[in-house]
């Protein structure tokens, strides 16, 4: 059934539609006696509106001004209907409603300045506090799912709140603790992990999927508090409100005052330094020349003046040794690297094939680090790896084991590419004239580049007969992972020299 502006729903008319997700869809209306009301529905009884409606359960009990207000439950054969307190007008009734929440106001305005993220969390965690007492964790916590409501920032959708201790992945992309992408259960401090990627959004305006890095207009350490919150929430568990708010609010110690100079040294120190001064300003006027001698300096002065004496630095024959021989290799770890691609393309064929892979790489289309991680969230289309127009195919469902386990692998080694430059390295190639098999050796031996692109091509093979196969064993994991940690080393060179040279020191004897 499709509705349409001024039906009435609920008794409430509907005016305005706001928009949809993967659960349901949302319509601004007004009820009755005229109070403007936000009302989702949610159509097709099956596991999503079931979890929809075990939601709205859990959540019953909960009334706190910061958590959104459900106003009335209604439900039918066909669809789940909810109404609830509507977000504020972001365009404050300047033409079409625009739902004031954080994702549309990081839409409008880019990014928010440090004194209004810091009052958003205040709220946030306000709410949070209330719902996790409750033994409830949100489990959804995003900027589409931050409103403000009468000027407070509010947590909202309630679908996927459940227990402390749940133990199904759902959420959002991006948002996910490592720890619940591993499968454990649910609990606060995932909550707080995605509170910590929502201060990232908000502070860089970018999306989550870009984190960590940072656009070079942002000065984080003027919002040092917020960045020490994102930083600590997100690489460790944080376990509760107050926790949390001391990230935000705790002030680095102050170093203690030093203890005044004794009296009889800081005599000596005022009279040698009126005794120098006259030395200069004798000197200086040439009318005689004097001469400090050392045995006039008090005792205590010599001391302090012994006492701060740089010493020179020894350096064991030892040490030197290996110094030495970490100045040759970090000359070594780009020969290292290339000496590891090269075997790996030879043990794949690739300067043997007659050049018949040149012609792919060439017309290779990149997927994005979060298009491949869409993909394997929405889409059981098959092969999956494939470049898609637009918006992904979403398929409402569950993630399979394989699924989740190459969403966790996936997060740690999907460093974006950069588009322009692959495009002008393929234009580059594609100009070359000559024998193909020896072109594509070429490129695949001096190209770091194409390398990678060759690489992601392995990958993406690699992914699709795994999720084709419905199996990833412990052999292919593996695998996968050190050629994920490969193509990362080729698009981050200088990462590569670092554990190069951490290795060698290592070993160094």
């Amino acid at each position: 059934m499709e509705f349409k502006v001024g039906d009435n729903l609920c008794d409430c008319t509907l005016i305005e539609f706001c928009g949809s997700g993967a659960y349901g869809e949302v319509w601004l209306a007004e009820d009755a006696i005229g109070t403007r009301i936000a009302l989702k529905i949610i159509r097709n009884r099956n596991s999503y509106s079931e979890r929809e409606l075990n939601g709205l359960k859990n959540y019953k009990d909960c009334n706190h001004p910061n958590l959104l207000k459900i106003r009335s439950v209604k439900i039918t054969d066909d669809a789940i209907y909810y109404t609830m307190d509507a977000a504020d007008d972001l365009n404050c009734g300047r033409g079409k409603y625009l739902p004031d929440t954080l994702a549309n106001r990081l839409h409008k305005f880019g990014r928010l300045d440090g004194r209004e993220i810091t009052k958003m969390l205040d709220d946030l965690l306000s709410g949070l506090e209330e719902l996790h007492k409750k033994g409830l964790v949100h489990r959804d916590i995003k900027p589409d799912n931050i409103i403000w409501v009468n000027g407070r920032a509010t947590l909202a959708d309630v679908g996927l709140i459940a227990n402390d201790g749940a133990n199904s992945l759902v959420g959002s992309p991006g948002f996910l603790s490592p720890q619940v992408l591993a499968g454990k259960p649910a609990e606060a401090s995932d909550d707080f992990y995605a509170l910590g990627k929502v201060i990232y959004c908000a502070l860089t305006g970018l999306a989550v999927s870009e984190y960590p890095s940072l656009p070079a207009a942002v000065t984080i350490s003027m919002d040092a508090n917020l960045n020490r919150a994102l930083r600590e929430s997100c690489s460790h568990p944080v376990k509760s409100t107050a926790e949390f708010r001391r990230l935000l609010t705790e002030k680095k110690p102050v170093a203690k005052a030093e203890k005044p100079l004794p009296f009889k040294l800081l005599f000596a120190i005022i009279f040698i330094i009126a005794l120098l001064g006259g030395v200069f300003y004798f000197a200086f006027r040439k009318t005689e020349k004097v001469q400090l001698q050392v045995d006039s300096v008090p005792e205590t002065v010599k001391k302090l003046q012994e006492k701060h004496i740089p010493q020179p630095i020894e350096i064991a024959p030892e040490d030197e040794k290996k110094l030495e021989q970490l100045q040759t290799a970090e000359k070594d770890a780009a020969d290292d690297l290339q000496k590891k691609i090269t075997t790996l393309f030879e043990k794949l064929g690739f300067f043997a094939d007659n050049g018949k892979l040149l012609p792919v790489l060439l017309d290779y289309e990149l997927l994005t680090a979060e298009q491949m991680r869409d993909l394997l969230w929405y889409s059981n289309r098959n092969p999956r790896m494939v470049p898609f127009a637009g918006a992904p195919p979403r398929t409402n469902k569950t993630l399979s084991a394989v699924e989740r386990q190459l969403v966790s692998v996936l997060m740690n080694y999907t460093p974006d590419f950069d588009a322009k430059a692959v495009k002008a390295r393929q234009l580059f190639w594609r100009k070359k004239t000559g024998n193909p098999q020896q072109l594509q050796k070429a490129m695949l031996t001096s190209d770091s580049l194409m390398q990678a692109v060759a690489l992601d091509a392995v990958i993406r093979s690699g992914l699709n007969s795994i999720l084709r196969n419905k199996q990833l064993s412990a052999n292919d994991k593996k695998e996968l992972e050190s050629l994920l940690k490969l193509r990362y080393y080729l698009l981050t060179p200088e990462m590569y020299k670092l554990e190069y040279l951490g290795n060698k020191f290592n070993n160094l004897k």
